[in-house]
């Protein structure tokens, strides 16, 4: 069976090569902007005449745009193609109601892709430290670990003040076979981040709770700034910096729990949370108000903070990588069940943390007891979607 994997590295560009990818990345949002507008446009007429223009129309359309814009025609040119052919992509993801409409690049806010689809038109150095990229030239590289396969596409990153290349490999791997721990289920949640059938229970870090004051405070330095200073870009610069530490803190998080459980059990069982759905604002609107504002907002960001859909992610392709099984289930009434005798009542729920059965009197942990409801499920058919994922 053949693998794509991604391996990151950082690159460390001269102050002209910085210089030269910040005006790519404004060609690159005008391209994606206008290409945009122009399918915006086609799906506004009348069903009879709409138009909707593919991502080969567009690329076949780029020739003529770079002939009349010299700074666009200075970005490559498969660089370009390739942000047509991802913005295709986010407007198929969109008809089939996987995610929003795409929306428009704003300088400051959105990093449009640096990605070179061809892999005979970069390469590496034969020592692994310098990076070629065309039209940028050679790039110092700091390989931390060997590429594994065949290097197919090469991605120019960054995050604030730091620079990075994602090479994404092809390789054959024989199918591996399944783990042979027991299956196991898991509830997600915010005071206990995973607890699962087992017994075990993995705390939440609060990453995000730890950082707040340090937000709060680099963050009205923001707000004290003159617009547009050199003070503030500085000032903005510490509050990107430690939102940065939070993001990459959770993730090593995540990758050590979805790990452990991939590597070490033959099938996880996970319930189908709607995660977009559960972290909506209650504020509602003018005329019909929501109700416990504050509330919602505090546990909607909880719920971002823990990563619940992040870790279903990594669970997914880790249990291809392992052999194992993700199955995901409905999760009704799951924390009012009792895994015992399967009965339902919202009075069984007692606290966060204690689950009394008011039929069979049975007693557990109630995320423990969730996550024997969901091995149940998962065991006995109740699968929404499920297999190797």
């Amino acid at each position: 069976m053949k693998r794509r994997q991604g391996f990151r590295y950082r690159i460390y560009p001269t102050p002209e090569q910085v210089s030269r990818l910040e005006s790519w990345q404004g060609a690159l949002r005008f391209l994606w902007n206008l290409a945009h507008e122009q399918r915006l446009t086609g799906l506004a007429r009348e069903r009879r005449e709409r138009r909707y223009p593919s991502a080969f129309a567009q690329i076949n359309e780029l020739k003529g745009i770079r002939e009349e814009l010299d700074w666009l025609a200075d970005v490559p040119r498969n660089v370009c193609a390739q942000l047509l052919v991802e913005l295709d992509k986010s407007w198929q993801r969109c008809f089939r109601k996987l995610a929003r409409q795409p929306r428009w690049k704003r300088k400051g806010r959105d990093w449009a892709p640096l990605c070179e689809p061809h892999p005979k038109v970069w390469r590496l150095d034969a020592e692994g430290s310098r990076l070629r990229f065309p039209k940028l030239g050679w790039t110092p590289v700091k390989l931390h670990r060997a590429l594994e396969g065949t290097p197919k596409t090469c991605t120019i990153t960054r995050e604030h003040d730091q620079w990075f290349v994602s090479i994404v490999c092809e390789r054959e791997v024989e199918a591996p076979a399944p783990p042979a721990g027991a299956p196991v289920a898991l509830d997600r949640g915010v005071a206990v981040a995973v607890a699962d059938s087992d017994g075990r229970m993995v705390q939440n870090p609060r990453f995000l709770r730890k950082q707040a004051k340090r937000l709060a405070r680099a963050q009205r330095v923001v707000a004290r700034r003159r617009k547009g200073s050199e003070n503030q870009k500085k000032a903005r610069a510490k509050v990107a910096r430690l939102h940065r530490k939070v993001r990459r803190q959770r993730e090593h998080f995540l990758h050590h729990v979805s790990n452990d459980y991939a590597k070490n059990h033959r099938i996880v069982v996970v319930e189908k949370l709607l995660v977009r759905n559960m972290t909506r604002s209650a504020k509602g609107t003018r005329e019909a108000p929501g109700n416990h504002v504050r509330a919602k907002a505090g546990l909607n960001k909880a719920i971002l903070d823990v990563g619940w859909g992040r870790l279903c992610q990594m669970l997914r392709y880790k249990c291809d990588w392992s052999g194992a099984t993700l199955f995901e289930v409905a999760p009704n009434y799951s924390s009012q069940t009792c895994a015992a005798c399967s009965f339902v009542a919202k009075q069984s729920r007692r606290s966060q943390s204690q689950f009394v059965c008011v039929a069979c009197r049975h007693v557990a942990n109630a995320d423990v007891n969730a996550a024997e409801v969901l091995l149940s499920r998962g065991i006995h058919g109740g699968a929404v979607c499920g297999g190797s994922a």
